[in-house]
């Protein structure tokens, strides 16, 4: 059932001397590990802002200061290259509920970044250790959100689905003896995260009645969607399996479907 909810981007390897342009009707989609060589590092380090620079050493352990560093340098390469400005010179300002924007957005530039984390198996042979992946959109058209999660997260997702899921949701993520599937658990939660991104509410919504799957079991295209929040905004939703047993979910404003092109290796 989760591979009929989501669709699999063609990803394109791409080098700085061969970045893509984005064009109006378009959304870029960009996929990383968030690992950093010293030079990186370095670079990233003097970029980070006071404010920055103080989330990135609260951060308590070194796995995750890595992630956090690694996350705002391709971030701020990204924007520089859309921007056709110095990374070290763009300043991101913050909505009340968080959401980052370019503080001055003379491009039009809409973007929005998530990540997660994928522990390695030690009873795969596997050295125990946790990497994380970032997922990053842009577009000149519309506001974007995006989530990301690993299909071996686990957990008690019970109580989550009784108040954040509607009806439908619930009946779809259930299985006939009442445990919750873990997988499709998962693909509707990255829907309602990206949902809430995009809006710049976060998870400040009520989940519970904003549904996000197509009713219609019949329609081969369950892994996009048109819906219209509850203060009649218009949005597009795409579920995307990824690389690595990831599912993730990009939301834009607008029923009128961007072109999605999607880029899983950045040289900068």
């Amino acid at each position: 059932m989760i591979d009929k909810l989501a669709i699999t981007p063609n990803w394109s390897a791409i080098q700085s001397n061969n970045m893509p342009t984005l064009n109006e009707g378009e959304l870029h989609l960009w996929c990383l590990p968030l690992e950093l060589n010293s030079k990186q590092v370095d670079q990233a380090q003097r970029w980070l802002s006071d404010i920055q620079r103080d989330k990135h050493a609260r951060r308590s352990t070194p796995q995750l200061k890595q992630a956090y560093l690694a996350g705002r340098y391709f971030l701020l390469r990204l924007l520089g290259h859309y921007t056709n400005d110095d990374p070290a010179l763009i300043q991101l300002s913050y909505t009340r509920l968080n959401k980052p924007y370019l503080s001055d957005n003379t491009h039009h530039i809409h973007f929005n970044f998530t990540d997660t984390s994928i522990k390695n198996d030690p009873n795969l042979g596997e050295s125990t250790q946790t990497n994380t992946v970032g997922l990053y959109a842009f577009s000149y058209d519309a506001e974007v959100g995006v989530d990301i999660e690993h299909l071996s997260r686990r957990s008690d997702f019970t109580p989550i689905v009784k108040r954040r899921f509607s009806a439908s949701e619930q009946t779809l993520v259930t299985n006939g003896n009442g445990d919750i599937d873990p997988e499709l658990f998962l693909s509707i939660w990255t829907r309602k995260e990206a949902s809430g991104k995009a809006t710049g509410q976060g998870i400040n919504f009520q989940m519970n009645q904003r549904n996000l799957i197509n009713n219609d079991t019949n329609d081969n295209n369950l892994a996009q969607l048109n819906y219209t929040d509850e203060e009649q905004r218009a949005w597009r939703l795409t579920q995307l399996r990824l690389a690595h047993d990831l599912i993730g979910c990009v939301v834009h404003a607008g029923h009128q479907p961007l072109s999605i092109k999607a880029f899983n290796r950045c040289d900068i």
